[in-house]
């Protein structure tokens, strides 16, 4: 994904589908930044740092 796409989602609670090596994992959390190749995320276990290359698809939680 591109940075600027998602830049619009900081602040909001989001799920995000990234894959990892054990398939697809999916993080649900509030995105603080996008520096680079990676974003900040808060979520319930704490701040998680994501790569950007292996985000598929982020989708507003519609819970929160």
């Amino acid at each position: 994904m591109e940075n600027e796409a998602i830049k619009k989602y900081i602040g909001k609670c989001c799920n995000i589908f990234a894959t990892g090596g054990l398939g697809l994992n999916v993080e649900t959390g509030k995105i603080i930044e996008v520096n680079g190749n990676w974003v900040e995320v808060e979520t319930k276990k704490g701040m998680e740092l994501i790569n950007v290359r292996f985000i598929q698809c982020i989708k507003l939680d519609p819970n929160r």
